[in-house]
């Protein structure tokens, strides 16, 4: 194969366009953190290509989320400027954006129990979205073995493992969504040091984080082929977690919450609930109106309300193909009103 020749299996997802990436580093002296910049842009080698493609899909994949957009106070979060002087206005290229943004990343440090890591910044296109990555990875100990099965120490960078990283959906910015930044929320003062980094301001209704949180269960429990009894077990264990943080006021984790719903295989749900199209946020409190229906439905209209059970499908309540709906087991008391009703009407 010629050298300049990288073969599409050996550069991980190619449906990522990896278009500019840089590597700083996120020093420490004494106690004040300090920026190690790289003079140039790294080069869009094989191996640049893997890691960053691997970062995005870990990303990708990763539950526990904010969305939300920048702060309206450019001067205490900058970097929403710098970005956008690079992006938009092109004043700033896109070494120097990335430089100015890790002075800010130094300044949101201090103080706080961060650790030095690399920091990887990369342009990115997929599906015709832009985006604008920047995660913080740090070395792991490991061993490599040679040809001759000789084991050697070897440090590697933790590609799962990373706990702070944010991407801006460039595309969306620039066509003024509402909702276009997101953010691995993590916890304590650590992961409020990345969101202060980023300028991150979130915005969580807990009626329609629930909202999405019901659709994306009802995706996962049609693409997992749940028969009639497994899916209502489903639905019953959904609601009752959500119960028991509505009644202890405790937000959801998202990763913990597929644990507890799906122990056989916590990731497929994972994989659901972190779907970047959903934009589910971590930190909710489930609205109690909403997850009723993981076991109830219920609708209305002037004249009439009807009420039932998930269990009461395909039992008592038929959904016709014509979309009416037909009801069994009526009980014997409404029958009678209904009945001695229409006689009453025929002698009028």
């Amino acid at each position: 194969m010629p050298t300049d020749q990288i073969a599409e299996e050996d550069v991980g997802n190619t449906a990522v366009t990896v278009k500019r990436l840089v590597i700083h580093r996120l020093g420490k002296v004494g106690d004040r953190f300090v920026p190690r910049f790289r003079d140039t842009v790294n080069a869009l080698s094989k191996t640049n290509l893997r890691v960053v493609r691997k970062l995005v899909d870990e990303y990708s994949r990763k539950t526990g989320k904010a969305h939300g957009k920048f702060e309206t106070n450019v001067a205490n979060y900058p970097v929403q400027q710098f970005i956008k002087d690079y992006y938009v206005h092109n004043n700033l290229d896109f070494l120097a954006a990335t430089r100015a943004m890790m002075e800010t990343l130094c300044t949101k440090a201090q103080g706080t129990s961060a650790t030095p890591g690399g920091v990887i910044i990369a342009e990115t296109e997929q599906d015709g979205t832009q985006h604008l990555m920047v995660a913080i990875v740090t070395e792991q100990w490991g061993a490599t073995m040679d040809a001759d099965m000789e084991l050697d120490d070897s440090d590697t960078l933790d590609l799962k493992g990373f706990r702070f990283a944010g991407r801006v959906n460039l595309s969306d910015w620039s066509t003024g969504s509402e909702t276009y930044l997101n953010f691995l929320r993590g916890k304590g003062q650590v992961a409020g040091y990345f969101k202060e980094f980023l300028g991150c301001t979130v915005s969580v209704s807990d009626k329609d984080e629930t909202i999405v949180l019901k659709d994306a269960l009802e995706d996962f429990a049609v693409q997992s082929k749940l028969d009639e009894v497994k899916k209502k077990d489903f639905f019953d264990r959904a609601f009752e977690i959500c119960a028991r943080h509505r009644k202890d006021r405790t937000p959801i984790d998202l990763e913990t919450f597929a644990n507890e719903l799906w122990p056989e295989k916590p990731q497929d749900l994972s994989d659901i609930l972190a779907d970047p199209e959903r934009k589910l946020s971590d930190g909710f409190v489930p609205d109690r109106r909403v997850f009723r229906s993981f076991v109830e439905f219920s609708g209305q209209t002037d004249s009439w309300k009807i009420e039932f059970s998930r269990s009461a499908i395909n039992k008592d309540i038929i959904f016709n193909s014509d979309e009416t709906i037909t009801l069994k087991n009526v009980p014997a008391e409404l029958k009678q009103r209904i009945k001695r009703e229409l006689e009453s009407e025929d002698d009028e």
